[in-house]
């Protein structure tokens, strides 16, 4: 049989030019639109879901004496900030120096100490014009409820053989404890009460909360703490003895923010807060005085 070579070319270009459609239709992503003209090739894109701003989380060192006020600052600032939370970092002032020095991060410090503020300020490790006066506090006397060590009143303190807790000479609350005790030792008492106190003193706490603990359990008779911890206690737990005003050492708090933090907004933004009506209602709250007592 004969074969004509013109049609086995038209043949062959035929069978080319088919495969070369089928490829490209096979590669092209089309997609079927209701009413759209047969034939119309349509190209749909996804869209990238928008992106949320990310939490942020503010790491706050805070004097230990502020334990039950933060369990209600962190909730409160959330609500007020959202997307914001807050860490607190409870310990005593003289510690959180030593973190900070070591190379702790933070964004604010809270602190119960000038002179460990004075001193954080002159090292480096805070924004010194953000420091600001935040509260104050007063030290009181307290006893277990029933008062079973029979100390009625701070006379009782240098009777011989009662159990007294307060804090180290290094920790805030065991420095204006020392001061009140001196003032009322010159103007009240004398050295034999003076000595006596401090023999009956058979627990030195490095953190304000511990005394109290010390004394809500029991162990001992007594305690040197401040004024917000005995208006926080639950009711029935503490009774107190007051320290007159002339006598008394008060504690300043400050707060500010430091030179480690990653946010300085974020952190002006929580100390803002903390002096704003909102926060100082809130150490109010738990006992706190404002400033200048």
């Amino acid at each position: 049989m004969t074969v004509d070579k013109k049609s086995v070319v038209i043949s062959a270009l035929l069978s080319i030019i088919l495969c070369i459609v089928l490829v490209t239709t096979g590669c092209t992503n089309t997609a079927t639109t209701p009413g759209a003209t047969p034939g119309t090739t349509i190209t749909t894109q996804k869209t990238a879901p928008p992106t949320q701003a990310s939490a942020k989380t503010l790491i706050v060192f805070t004097a230990a004496s502020l334990k039950g006020a933060s369990d209600v600052i962190g909730p409160a600032y959330s609500n007020a900030t959202p997307g914001t939370t807050v860490k607190f970092n409870l310990d005593g002032t003289q510690v959180l120096k030593q973190q900070l020095e070591n190379g702790a991060k933070a964004d604010v410090l809270i602190s119960a100490s000038n002179t460990y503020t004075n001193a954080l300020k002159n090292e480096g490790y805070l924004v010194n014009e953000t420091v600001k006066n935040l509260t104050s506090n007063y030290i009181i006397v307290i006893v277990p409820a029933g008062n079973p060590g029979h100390i009625n009143s701070l006379a009782d303190l240098g009777t011989p053989g009662k159990k007294i807790a307060m804090g180290t000479p290094d920790v805030p609350v065991g420095v204006n404890t020392r001061q009140s005790i001196a003032k009322l030792t010159n103007s009240t008492f004398n050295t034999t009460w003076n000595t006596t106190l401090f023999k009956n003193v058979v627990s030195y706490e490095t953190q304000e909360p511990g005394v109290v603990t010390k004394v809500v359990l029991g162990e001992v008779d007594a305690g040197f703490v401040y004024e917000s911890s005995y208006k926080a206690a639950q009711p029935g737990t503490l009774n107190a003895i007051v320290i007159p005003v002339k006598d008394n050492s008060l504690q300043t708090y400050t707060i500010g923010i430091t030179n480690t933090t990653s946010d300085k907004d974020a952190a002006f933004k929580f100390e803002t807060f903390m002096v704003s009506p909102q926060g100082q209602q809130i150490l109010s709250d738990f006992g706190f005085r404002p400033i200048g007592g």
